[in-house]
Protein backbone atom coordinates (compact mmCIF):
# COMPACT_ATOMS: atom_id res chain seq x y z
CA UNK A 1 0.00 0.00 0.00
CA UNK A 2 1.08 3.56 -1.03
CA UNK A 3 2.87 5.61 1.71
CA UNK A 4 2.03 8.84 0.10
CA UNK A 5 -0.65 10.33 -2.23
CA UNK A 6 0.74 12.39 -4.71
CA UNK A 7 -0.29 16.17 -4.39
CA UNK A 8 -1.49 18.52 -6.94
CA UNK A 9 -2.91 21.95 -8.12
CA UNK A 10 -4.98 22.99 -10.67
CA UNK A 11 -4.37 26.52 -12.42
CA UNK A 12 -6.25 27.85 -15.23
CA UNK A 13 -5.90 31.08 -16.77
CA UNK A 14 -7.62 33.76 -18.69
CA UNK A 15 -9.12 37.22 -17.68
CA UNK A 16 -12.17 36.35 -19.44
CA UNK A 17 -12.72 33.20 -16.06
CA UNK A 18 -11.79 36.23 -13.57
CA UNK A 19 -14.48 39.16 -14.65
CA UNK A 20 -17.05 36.33 -14.63
CA UNK A 21 -17.70 36.34 -18.40
CA UNK A 22 -17.07 32.47 -18.71
CA UNK A 23 -17.49 29.49 -15.83
CA UNK A 24 -14.48 27.70 -14.81
CA UNK A 25 -16.11 24.12 -15.59
CA UNK A 26 -12.25 22.58 -16.69
CA UNK A 27 -11.04 23.11 -13.04
CA UNK A 28 -14.09 20.81 -11.92
CA UNK A 29 -13.08 18.26 -14.72
CA UNK A 30 -9.74 17.92 -13.96
CA UNK A 31 -10.14 18.13 -10.27
CA UNK A 32 -12.50 14.92 -10.48
CA UNK A 33 -10.13 13.20 -12.72
CA UNK A 34 -7.10 13.29 -10.58
CA UNK A 35 -8.99 12.41 -7.29
CA UNK A 36 -10.32 9.36 -9.29
CA UNK A 37 -6.73 8.31 -10.53
CA UNK A 38 -5.16 8.53 -6.75
CA UNK A 39 -3.97 12.40 -6.65
CA UNK A 40 -4.71 14.65 -3.61
CA UNK A 41 -5.68 18.40 -5.35
CA UNK A 42 -4.82 20.94 -2.96
CA UNK A 43 -5.34 24.09 -4.55
CA UNK A 44 -7.14 25.14 -7.39
CA UNK A 45 -6.40 29.18 -8.30
CA UNK A 46 -7.76 31.44 -11.34
CA UNK A 47 -5.53 33.84 -12.64
CA UNK A 48 -5.17 36.47 -15.19
CA UNK A 49 -3.32 35.74 -18.47
CA UNK A 50 -0.32 38.38 -17.52
CA UNK A 51 3.68 36.56 -17.68
CA UNK A 52 4.05 37.94 -14.09
CA UNK A 53 1.01 35.90 -12.79
CA UNK A 54 1.81 32.59 -14.52
CA UNK A 55 5.27 32.47 -12.97
CA UNK A 56 4.32 33.59 -9.30
CA UNK A 57 1.14 31.05 -9.15
CA UNK A 58 3.84 28.34 -10.53
CA UNK A 59 6.52 29.18 -7.23
CA UNK A 60 3.82 29.16 -5.15
CA UNK A 61 2.87 25.54 -5.52
CA UNK A 62 5.97 23.89 -6.47
CA UNK A 63 5.73 22.11 -3.55
CA UNK A 64 3.31 19.60 -5.19
CA UNK A 65 3.81 16.81 -7.06
CA UNK A 66 2.12 18.19 -10.12
CA UNK A 67 0.72 20.83 -11.19
CA UNK A 68 -2.26 20.60 -14.63
CA UNK A 69 -2.69 24.24 -16.03
CA UNK A 70 -5.57 24.94 -18.71
CA UNK A 71 -5.78 27.90 -21.35
CA UNK A 72 -2.95 30.32 -22.95
CA UNK A 73 -2.22 28.08 -25.66
CA UNK A 74 -4.29 29.37 -28.63
CA UNK A 75 -2.66 31.51 -31.75
CA UNK A 76 -3.73 34.71 -30.52
CA UNK A 77 -1.08 37.43 -28.85
CA UNK A 78 -2.31 37.16 -25.67
CA UNK A 79 -1.69 33.47 -25.72
CA UNK A 80 1.68 33.63 -23.82
CA UNK A 81 1.57 30.64 -21.67
CA UNK A 82 4.09 27.56 -23.66
CA UNK A 83 6.66 31.20 -23.40
CA UNK A 84 6.48 31.41 -19.90
CA UNK A 85 6.12 28.21 -18.90
CA UNK A 86 9.86 27.29 -21.63
CA UNK A 87 11.20 30.36 -19.36
CA UNK A 88 10.44 28.77 -16.13
CA UNK A 89 11.62 25.61 -16.96
CA UNK A 90 14.73 26.49 -19.35
CA UNK A 91 13.78 24.50 -22.40
CA UNK A 92 13.62 25.92 -25.73
CA UNK A 93 10.65 24.97 -28.44
CA UNK A 94 11.01 23.02 -31.47
CA UNK A 95 8.47 22.49 -34.24
CA UNK A 96 6.93 18.59 -34.14
CA UNK A 97 6.26 17.67 -37.74
CA UNK A 98 3.32 15.50 -36.25
CA UNK A 99 1.37 18.09 -34.81
CA UNK A 100 1.80 20.36 -37.58
CA UNK A 101 0.61 17.31 -39.24
CA UNK A 102 -2.69 17.26 -36.92
CA UNK A 103 -3.02 20.84 -37.27
CA UNK A 104 -3.08 20.60 -40.82
CA UNK A 105 -5.32 18.16 -41.52
CA UNK A 106 -7.57 19.79 -39.02
CA UNK A 107 -7.73 23.44 -40.60
CA UNK A 108 -8.00 21.11 -44.20
CA UNK A 109 -11.25 19.50 -42.84
CA UNK A 110 -12.86 22.68 -41.85
CA UNK A 111 -11.98 24.09 -45.18
CA UNK A 112 -10.06 22.67 -47.76
CA UNK A 113 -8.78 25.78 -49.42
CA UNK A 114 -7.23 27.46 -46.68
CA UNK A 115 -3.90 27.48 -45.87
CA UNK A 116 -1.97 26.90 -42.65
CA UNK A 117 -0.27 30.73 -41.49
CA UNK A 118 2.18 31.53 -39.04
CA UNK A 119 0.12 31.45 -35.82
CA UNK A 120 -1.02 27.65 -37.00
CA UNK A 121 2.84 27.09 -37.70
CA UNK A 122 2.94 28.39 -34.24
CA UNK A 123 1.10 25.92 -32.62
CA UNK A 124 3.41 23.14 -33.43
CA UNK A 125 5.67 24.46 -31.58
CA UNK A 126 6.31 22.36 -28.26
CA UNK A 127 8.47 22.11 -25.45
CA UNK A 128 12.70 20.27 -26.08
CA UNK A 129 12.85 16.91 -26.27
CA UNK A 130 9.22 17.17 -27.70
CA UNK A 131 6.87 16.00 -24.85
CA UNK A 132 3.31 16.63 -25.70
CA UNK A 133 -0.10 14.73 -26.54
CA UNK A 134 -1.37 15.25 -29.51
CA UNK A 135 -4.43 16.88 -30.00
CA UNK A 136 -7.01 15.62 -32.78
CA UNK A 137 -10.24 17.82 -32.28
CA UNK A 138 -8.17 21.34 -31.71
CA UNK A 139 -5.21 23.24 -32.80
CA UNK A 140 -3.28 23.55 -29.60
CA UNK A 141 -1.59 19.92 -28.37
CA UNK A 142 -1.28 19.49 -24.44
CA UNK A 143 2.36 19.98 -23.40
CA UNK A 144 4.41 18.25 -20.92
CA UNK A 145 6.93 20.03 -18.73
CA UNK A 146 9.33 17.30 -16.49
CA UNK A 147 10.48 18.48 -13.03
CA UNK A 148 13.08 20.93 -13.24
CA UNK A 149 14.46 24.16 -11.06
CA UNK A 150 12.47 22.54 -8.06
CA UNK A 151 9.34 22.76 -9.65
CA UNK A 152 7.19 19.84 -10.81
CA UNK A 153 5.98 18.25 -13.08
CA UNK A 154 3.17 20.49 -15.47
CA UNK A 155 0.84 19.40 -17.66
CA UNK A 156 -1.07 22.36 -20.14
CA UNK A 157 -3.74 21.93 -21.87
CA UNK A 158 -5.87 24.37 -24.17
CA UNK A 159 -8.72 26.13 -22.04
CA UNK A 160 -11.39 25.12 -24.76
CA UNK A 161 -13.68 22.57 -22.56
CA UNK A 162 -13.94 19.88 -25.06
CA UNK A 163 -10.14 19.61 -26.48
CA UNK A 164 -8.73 19.97 -22.70
CA UNK A 165 -11.39 16.77 -21.98
CA UNK A 166 -10.35 14.82 -25.26
CA UNK A 167 -6.43 15.45 -24.31
CA UNK A 168 -6.94 13.94 -20.75
CA UNK A 169 -9.00 10.81 -21.95
CA UNK A 170 -6.80 10.19 -25.17
CA UNK A 171 -2.98 10.82 -23.72
CA UNK A 172 -3.04 12.58 -20.15
CA UNK A 173 -4.86 9.78 -18.09
CA UNK A 174 -2.59 7.61 -19.37
CA UNK A 175 0.95 9.48 -18.59
CA UNK A 176 0.07 9.91 -15.21
CA UNK A 177 -0.51 6.54 -14.73
CA UNK A 178 3.10 5.50 -16.00
CA UNK A 179 4.82 8.24 -14.23
CA UNK A 180 3.11 8.32 -10.59
CA UNK A 181 2.61 5.41 -8.28
CA UNK A 182 -1.27 5.99 -7.82
CA UNK A 183 -3.78 3.70 -5.80
CA UNK A 184 -7.00 4.91 -8.22
CA UNK A 185 -9.54 6.38 -5.35
CA UNK A 186 -12.80 3.81 -5.53
CA UNK A 187 -16.45 4.85 -4.24
CA UNK A 188 -19.88 4.24 -4.42
CA UNK A 189 -22.58 6.41 -5.32
CA UNK A 190 -26.47 6.39 -4.25
CA UNK A 191 -28.91 8.50 -5.92
CA UNK A 192 -31.75 9.61 -3.25
CA UNK A 193 -35.00 11.36 -4.00
CA UNK A 194 -38.01 12.82 -1.83
CA UNK A 195 -35.90 14.01 1.24
CA UNK A 196 -34.76 17.43 2.54
CA UNK A 197 -30.74 16.61 3.08
CA UNK A 198 -31.08 17.95 6.81
CA UNK A 199 -33.56 15.05 7.35
CA UNK A 200 -31.61 12.55 5.26
CA UNK A 201 -28.55 13.63 7.44
CA UNK A 202 -30.57 12.76 10.57
CA UNK A 203 -32.32 9.44 8.96
CA UNK A 204 -28.91 8.13 8.45
CA UNK A 205 -26.80 9.31 11.26
CA UNK A 206 -26.64 6.44 13.66
CA UNK A 207 -25.39 4.49 10.85
CA UNK A 208 -23.02 7.02 9.60
CA UNK A 209 -21.70 7.17 13.21
CA UNK A 210 -20.50 3.39 13.42
CA UNK A 211 -18.56 3.93 10.08
CA UNK A 212 -15.14 3.52 10.45
CA UNK A 213 -13.07 6.69 10.43
CA UNK A 214 -11.29 6.00 7.14
CA UNK A 215 -14.32 5.79 5.36
CA UNK A 216 -15.69 8.74 4.24
CA UNK A 217 -19.06 9.65 3.08
CA UNK A 218 -19.78 12.51 1.15
CA UNK A 219 -23.46 14.65 0.95
CA UNK A 220 -23.90 16.11 -2.66
CA UNK A 221 -27.31 17.92 -3.13
CA UNK A 222 -28.60 19.43 -5.82
CA UNK A 223 -32.15 20.19 -7.10
CA UNK A 224 -34.31 17.46 -6.68
CA UNK A 225 -32.07 14.97 -5.87
CA UNK A 226 -29.16 14.25 -3.38
CA UNK A 227 -25.92 12.29 -4.38
CA UNK A 228 -24.61 9.96 -1.50
CA UNK A 229 -20.92 9.01 -1.76
CA UNK A 230 -19.31 6.62 0.34
CA UNK A 231 -15.51 6.41 -0.56
CA UNK A 232 -14.66 2.33 -0.68
CA UNK A 233 -11.69 0.78 1.33
CA UNK A 234 -8.75 -0.71 -0.66
CA UNK A 235 -9.33 -4.14 0.95
CA UNK A 236 -12.77 -4.18 -0.22
CA UNK A 237 -13.89 -6.19 3.14
CA UNK A 238 -17.00 -8.16 3.26
CA UNK A 239 -18.11 -5.41 6.25
CA UNK A 240 -18.04 -2.80 3.82
CA UNK A 241 -20.32 -4.37 1.39
CA UNK A 242 -22.67 -5.55 4.62
CA UNK A 243 -22.94 -1.52 5.78
CA UNK A 244 -23.73 -0.86 1.88
CA UNK A 245 -26.85 -3.41 2.47
CA UNK A 246 -27.47 -1.42 5.53
CA UNK A 247 -27.41 1.79 3.63
CA UNK A 248 -30.24 0.60 1.15
CA UNK A 249 -32.46 -0.79 3.14
CA UNK A 250 -32.10 2.35 5.53
CA UNK A 251 -32.92 4.30 2.47
CA UNK A 252 -35.90 2.15 0.87
CA UNK A 253 -37.73 3.56 -1.33
CA UNK A 254 -35.81 6.92 -1.23
CA UNK A 255 -33.23 5.29 -3.06
CA UNK A 256 -33.80 5.67 -6.67
CA UNK A 257 -30.56 4.67 -8.57
CA UNK A 258 -26.49 3.16 -7.93
CA UNK A 259 -23.80 3.98 -9.85
CA UNK A 260 -20.77 6.87 -11.32
CA UNK A 261 -23.04 8.22 -13.45
CA UNK A 262 -25.68 10.97 -14.11
CA UNK A 263 -29.08 10.75 -13.03
CA UNK A 264 -30.29 11.01 -16.44
CA UNK A 265 -27.78 8.13 -17.54
CA UNK A 266 -29.11 6.16 -15.26
CA UNK A 267 -32.18 6.25 -16.91
CA UNK A 268 -30.66 5.32 -19.71
CA UNK A 269 -29.49 2.65 -18.85
CA UNK A 270 -32.46 1.07 -17.21
CA UNK A 271 -34.53 1.94 -20.71
CA UNK A 272 -31.49 0.34 -22.92
CA UNK A 273 -31.61 -2.98 -20.53
CA UNK A 274 -35.50 -3.34 -21.03
CA UNK A 275 -35.85 -2.10 -24.46
CA UNK A 276 -38.24 0.60 -23.27
CA UNK A 277 -38.62 3.79 -25.25
CA UNK A 278 -39.48 7.07 -23.72
CA UNK A 279 -41.16 10.69 -24.94
CA UNK A 280 -41.37 13.65 -23.33
CA UNK A 281 -43.79 16.81 -23.34
CA UNK A 282 -43.00 19.85 -21.50
CA UNK A 283 -44.56 22.96 -20.30
CA UNK A 284 -42.39 24.41 -17.33
CA UNK A 285 -39.05 22.63 -18.01
CA UNK A 286 -39.31 24.11 -21.54
CA UNK A 287 -37.14 20.83 -23.53
CA UNK A 288 -34.79 20.65 -20.66
CA UNK A 289 -35.92 17.20 -20.13
CA UNK A 290 -35.30 16.06 -23.59
CA UNK A 291 -31.97 17.57 -23.44
CA UNK A 292 -30.33 16.04 -20.45
CA UNK A 293 -32.02 12.60 -21.80
CA UNK A 294 -30.63 13.18 -25.71
CA UNK A 295 -26.97 13.97 -23.97
CA UNK A 296 -27.15 10.58 -23.12
CA UNK A 297 -24.57 8.50 -25.70
CA UNK A 298 -26.81 6.53 -27.76
CA UNK A 299 -30.00 8.19 -26.85
CA UNK A 300 -31.64 6.95 -29.80
CA UNK A 301 -32.04 3.42 -28.88
CA UNK A 302 -34.42 4.76 -26.00
CA UNK A 303 -35.17 8.46 -26.97
CA UNK A 304 -38.37 8.53 -29.77
CA UNK A 305 -39.07 12.49 -29.23
CA UNK A 306 -40.45 15.35 -27.36
CA UNK A 307 -42.83 18.72 -27.77
CA UNK A 308 -42.06 22.17 -25.96
CA UNK A 309 -45.60 22.93 -25.24
CA UNK A 310 -45.25 25.76 -23.63
CA UNK A 311 -48.52 28.16 -25.25
CA UNK A 312 -51.98 26.65 -23.82
CA UNK A 313 -52.73 26.91 -28.21
CA UNK A 314 -49.31 24.27 -28.55
CA UNK A 315 -50.76 22.21 -25.41
CA UNK A 316 -54.65 22.02 -27.27
CA UNK A 317 -53.31 22.33 -31.12
CA UNK A 318 -50.85 19.60 -31.06
CA UNK A 319 -51.33 17.32 -27.46
CA UNK A 320 -55.12 17.85 -28.14
CA UNK A 321 -55.54 18.80 -24.32
CA UNK A 322 -59.08 20.13 -23.99
CA UNK A 323 -59.28 23.95 -23.70
CA UNK A 324 -62.06 23.02 -21.15
CA UNK A 325 -59.85 21.59 -19.04
CA UNK A 326 -57.69 24.19 -18.72
CA UNK A 327 -59.87 26.73 -18.20
CA UNK A 328 -61.36 24.58 -15.46
CA UNK A 329 -58.01 23.87 -13.53
CA UNK A 330 -55.52 25.55 -15.34
CA UNK A 331 -52.24 24.77 -17.44
CA UNK A 332 -50.49 23.73 -14.29
CA UNK A 333 -52.95 21.39 -12.78
CA UNK A 334 -53.33 17.53 -12.53
CA UNK A 335 -55.73 17.13 -15.20
CA UNK A 336 -53.60 18.93 -17.85
CA UNK A 337 -50.02 17.20 -16.90
CA UNK A 338 -52.11 13.94 -16.81
CA UNK A 339 -53.33 14.76 -20.44
CA UNK A 340 -50.40 15.94 -21.43
CA UNK A 341 -48.42 12.96 -21.23
CA UNK A 342 -51.14 9.88 -22.36
CA UNK A 343 -50.96 12.01 -25.79
CA UNK A 344 -47.54 12.14 -25.97
CA UNK A 345 -47.42 8.20 -25.33
CA UNK A 346 -49.96 8.11 -27.85
CA UNK A 347 -48.33 10.51 -30.67
CA UNK A 348 -44.54 9.04 -30.03
CA UNK A 349 -45.90 5.58 -29.59
CA UNK A 350 -43.76 5.04 -26.74
CA UNK A 351 -43.37 2.79 -23.68
CA UNK A 352 -43.02 5.82 -21.26
CA UNK A 353 -43.99 9.49 -21.25
CA UNK A 354 -43.26 12.45 -18.62
CA UNK A 355 -45.40 15.43 -18.58
CA UNK A 356 -44.12 18.44 -16.88
CA UNK A 357 -46.18 22.13 -16.46
CA UNK A 358 -46.15 24.42 -13.44
CA UNK A 359 -45.35 27.60 -12.82
CA UNK A 360 -41.46 28.44 -12.69
CA UNK A 361 -41.80 31.71 -11.82
CA UNK A 362 -40.93 34.37 -10.43
CA UNK A 363 -44.36 35.73 -11.76
CA UNK A 364 -47.44 33.81 -12.66
CA UNK A 365 -47.92 32.56 -9.42
CA UNK A 366 -51.29 33.20 -6.79
CA UNK A 367 -52.42 32.25 -3.60
CA UNK A 368 -53.70 28.77 -4.85
CA UNK A 369 -50.99 28.05 -6.90
CA UNK A 370 -47.65 29.69 -5.96
CA UNK A 371 -44.32 30.06 -7.58
CA UNK A 372 -43.17 26.61 -8.04
CA UNK A 373 -46.26 24.61 -8.06
CA UNK A 374 -45.50 21.89 -10.44
CA UNK A 375 -46.97 18.80 -11.88
CA UNK A 376 -45.56 15.52 -13.29
CA UNK A 377 -47.48 12.88 -14.76
CA UNK A 378 -45.83 9.88 -15.92
CA UNK A 379 -47.60 7.63 -18.73
CA UNK A 380 -46.59 3.74 -19.25
CA UNK A 381 -48.11 1.76 -21.32
CA UNK A 382 -51.31 3.73 -21.45
CA UNK A 383 -51.64 4.26 -17.43
CA UNK A 384 -50.75 7.37 -15.61
CA UNK A 385 -49.75 8.82 -12.36
CA UNK A 386 -49.12 12.30 -11.49
CA UNK A 387 -47.61 13.76 -8.55
CA UNK A 388 -47.62 17.59 -7.20
CA UNK A 389 -44.78 19.55 -5.93
CA UNK A 390 -44.28 23.61 -4.68
CA UNK A 391 -40.55 24.03 -5.05
CA UNK A 392 -38.92 27.36 -4.81
CA UNK A 393 -39.53 31.00 -6.14
CA UNK A 394 -36.08 30.54 -7.91
CA UNK A 395 -37.05 30.25 -11.38
CA UNK A 396 -33.66 28.19 -12.52
CA UNK A 397 -33.72 26.19 -9.51
CA UNK A 398 -37.12 25.46 -10.55
CA UNK A 399 -36.46 24.22 -13.94
CA UNK A 400 -33.78 21.89 -12.89
CA UNK A 401 -35.61 20.22 -9.87
CA UNK A 402 -38.42 19.51 -11.79
CA UNK A 403 -36.28 17.85 -14.34
CA UNK A 404 -34.47 16.02 -11.86
CA UNK A 405 -36.71 14.83 -10.04
CA UNK A 406 -39.19 13.67 -12.96
CA UNK A 407 -36.23 11.89 -14.00
CA UNK A 408 -35.80 10.16 -10.17
CA UNK A 409 -39.65 9.44 -9.97
CA UNK A 410 -38.97 8.26 -13.91
CA UNK A 411 -36.53 5.83 -12.56
CA UNK A 412 -38.01 3.92 -9.57
CA UNK A 413 -40.75 3.40 -11.85
CA UNK A 414 -39.05 1.63 -14.56
CA UNK A 415 -37.44 -0.27 -12.18
CA UNK A 416 -40.38 -1.44 -10.17
CA UNK A 417 -41.66 -3.04 -13.71
CA UNK A 418 -41.89 -6.50 -14.23
CA UNK A 419 -39.26 -8.08 -16.48
CA UNK A 420 -39.63 -8.56 -19.71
Amino acid sequence: MKDKIPSAAIITIGTEILIGQITDTNSQFIAKKLFRSGFQTNKIVSISDRASDIKESITELKHVDLLVLTGGLGPTNDDITKNVLCELYECSLIESSEVLEDITTLVKRRNPDAEINERNRMQALVPEPGNYVRNKVGTAPGLIFDSCNDLPVLIALPGVPFEMQWLWENGVDQYLRSQFDVCPNEFDQFFVAGIPESELAVKLQSWENTLPKEWQLAYLPSPGIIKLRLSRPKDNTPMYWQRIEELRILLGNLLVGEGDLTLEALVAKELTERRLTISTAESCTGGKLAHLLTRVPGASSFFKGGMVAYANEVKTNFLNVELKLIEDFGAASQAVAEKMALETQTIFQTNIAIATTGIAGPTGGTPEKPVGTVWIAIAINGKVDSQKFVFTTLRDVNITRTCNTALALTLAKIKNLPTR
